[in-house]
């Protein structure tokens, strides 16, 4: 007992000296906003031989990396065994699951609009109702995405269109971005995401039904303790084995598009079994999205939808300092609502509420709802994925240095 209490002792030690370290080390990062970082360019189609009627695309800037802008050379100096693990291989998935749609809704859009233009009638514009996406290999941030959008329907108020992403097989001639577009002539790999992407146009309804209790009100108590942005800053990579090393590190780093908090739920959390317990993240643009682009509103929510889902679960596993594996296999967004309701308008914050009801066989399943300011319920998403612990644990509560 003395030994592992000496043990202990060193460790904290070496740990607080590594925390000054970090905090020598903070810098603020440069954010891109939706017009900057969602940018996407069409590709001629004389450029490209890909079948009839596929429009294609191409993202200009690198995709966002979870951790990567942590100061890892102030911790790591002098680090001893193997180093923590802090993310995938890949990007953040959430970049190419808003970027995909966006593109499907681009060509919808430039569809209506040539339709306006040849009979003079003007309808309203359709939104992005759901996305069903697949996850298959990461992917990598000096490279661009190449999105192909076909046509699955188009009817007068229901459409669906199929996109698939790839990536070239050799970097940009420009890794940090803007991206050229003479990547999208580069050859590509295999499919690394696909997903369909269905639109309607807005409707009166006959009925509008949600429960009775919103987000704001159920946790009154807990919300109504401090500011929305008085919350800790979503942490870049939020696995208690970062989160410990990074304690002091506090800030948005270069996540684009949103800013967003997370609110401590542990004491609400803390007598519950991990499927009954709840997070909660509060997000708004950093910088106002255009009103009219409903469509651009939309892919934001999806975009915030998921961020750090299956990593916070696996702290709710007791895998906070052994995570082996967590990665998206498949995610569904679903709005509820017509398009026009997802229009983040002004500078209220919305809520994402967070749950995670089943982990078996090495999969999970997060569940989140998307709540307006006014307390609507506006959008759901489901996402399956992989969280597994490591084979053999990290002895982080060992000294290292």
């Amino acid at each position: 007992m003395t030994d592992r209490k000496g043990a202990m002792a060193e460790f904290e030690e070496a740990l607080e000296e590594i925390q000054q370290r970090v905090l020598v080390s903070h810098r603020e990062w440069p954010r891109m906003d939706f017009d900057a970082f969602m940018e996407l360019v069409q590709v001629p189609s004389e450029t490209h031989r890909h079948g009839a009627g596929v429009k294609r695309y191409m993202s200009r800037q690198p995709a966002w990396m979870p951790g990567s802008e942590l100061p890892w050379d102030a911790v790591l100096q002098n680090w001893k065994g193997p180093r923590p693990r802090h993310s995938g291989p890949g990007v953040f998935g959430g970049c190419v699951y808003a970027q995909a749609p966006l593109a499907a809704a681009r060509a919808v859009e430039e569809e209506e609009r040539q339709q306006t233009a040849a009979t003079g009638v003007v309808k309203p514009v359709p939104g992005i109702h759901s996305i069903q996406g697949i996850f298959t290999t990461p992917g990598l941030p000096d490279r661009p995405f190449v999105f192909d959008v076909t046509d699955i329907i188009s009817g007068r108020s229901f459409f669906g269109r199929q996109v698939t992403v790839r990536q070239p097989k050799q970097p940009s001639s420009h890794p940090a971005g803007p991206f050229p577009g003479s990547d999208a002539k580069l050859p590509l790999h295999d499919v690394c995401f696909s997903c369909i992407t269905t639109f309607k146009r807005p409707v009166e309804g006959v009925d509008d039904v949600q429960s009775p209790i919103s987000a704001q009100k159920r946790y009154a108590d807990i919300l109504s303790q401090r500011a929305p942005a008085q919350w800790e800053p979503a942490p870049q990579s939020d696995i208690e084995a970062i989160t410990s090393l990074f304690k002091g590190f506090k800030g948005h780093g270069g996540f684009p598009l949103l800013d967003m908090y997370k609110v401590d739920m542990s004491e609400y959390n803390s007598d519950k079994e991990v499927p009954d317990r709840v997070q909660l993240m509060l997000y708004r643009p950093m910088k106002p999205v255009p009103k009219d682009d409903v469509n651009g509103h939309i892919v934001c929510h999806a975009f915030a939808a998921d961020r750090n889902g299956l990593v916070m679960l696996a702290n709710h596993m007791g895998y906070g300092f052994s995570m082996g594996l967590a990665a998206s296999l498949s995610y569904s967004f679903y709005i509820h609502t017509n398009p026009g309701e997802a229009v983040m308008d002004g500078e209220e914050w919305w809520i994402q509420e967070i749950s995670w009801p089943r982990v078996s066989a090495n999969r999970c399943m997060m569940e989140s709802k998307t709540w307006s300011p006014e307390g609507k319920h506006i959008a759901s998403a489901y996402q399956d994925g992989i969280l597994a612990p490591a084979r053999e644990p990290a002895k982080v509560k060992e000294p290292k240095l």
